[in-house]
């Protein structure tokens, strides 16, 4: 299998990425699918995934940089997997620092966490994020900004920081902003979609679509066609996998016929 691939700066990527929340438990669906994440993600069976997605044509993972993913990619890599590394910053640690732990541990981008900019933005703290930014560049990684607020992409191309791609969430979620432990509200509006993708359509960049599925709530067929007409040749998506979900007991498969149909 085989999938349509990306230039991301000079790195190729496929043009779907696997993403990390249901490996790391952050389901957007409530505590018992947390849970059922959580069970079912051992370090074995996330090996299996990216296993399977390097075998399906999925070159990339955009994995969250912190210690627990670390140490599992560092095993996968020592067993042979190939996989390649964008790394989430971890808004949980300091930003420099965190960056820096990705780049000692062969991430090959780094992307600012989009609750983060979200939350600096809405301080007015704009400097705060061209520093970080600025710090991805200068360790000599391809650098990414992320959002959960689309306007907030089209201010970071008004300031002209020039970042190597976006992530942008279809779901503007309130309130959420990636704050570990505190109490969510999430709210997941089909009209929220529409406002991101036009968006993404918008900017030179490239550009990965993350949430596409709602967190499970969008059916998933329905979702890649509906993406995939609207992005740009050069934007791909980001899709976190739980392969119980899959209908034919490959997940990583199925979502790459529906790239292949609708994205190639």
């Amino acid at each position: 299998m085989s999938l349509p691939m990306l230039d991301i700066k000079g790195l190729k990527v496929s043009r779907m990425v696997v993403g990390g929340n249901p490996v790391s438990g952050f389901s957007h669906a409530g505590a018992d699918r947390t849970k059922a994440m959580l069970d079912y993600f051992t370090t074995e069976n996330i090996k299996k995934l990216l296993r399977d997605c390097e075998a399906a044509g999925v070159n990339t993972c955009f994995f969250r940089c912190d210690n627990h993913t670390v140490r599992l990619l560092r095993e996968y890599w020592n067993e042979g997997g190939t996989i390649q590394w964008f790394a989430q910053t971890a808004p949980e640690e300091d930003q420099i620092r965190n960056i820096s732990k990705a780049k000692s541990f062969g991430a090959s981008a780094v992307y600012l966490h989009g609750g983060n900019i979200d939350t600096l933005f809405e301080k007015g703290e704009h400097d705060e994020v061209r520093r970080h930014l600025d710090y991805i560049r200068e360790v000599g990684l391809v650098a990414g900004c992320a959002s959960h607020i689309p306007p907030n992409i089209l201010e970071i191309e008004k300031r002209g920081w020039e970042p190597d791609f976006y992530m942008s969430c279809l779901y503007n979620i309130p309130g959420y902003k990636g704050k570990l432990g505190a109490d969510q509200d999430e709210k997941f509006r089909h009209e929220d979609r529409r406002i991101a993708l036009d968006v993404i359509a918008q900017v030179p960049r490239p550009c990965f679509a993350y949430k596409i599925l709602g967190a499970g709530r969008v059916d998933a067929r329905e979702a890649f066609e509906e993406v995939f007409a609207a992005i740009k040749p050069t934007d791909g998506v980001n899709v976190g996998m739980f392969p119980p979900d899959g209908k034919t007991g490959d997940i990583v498969a199925e979502n790459v016929a529906l790239v292949n149909e609708f994205g190639a």
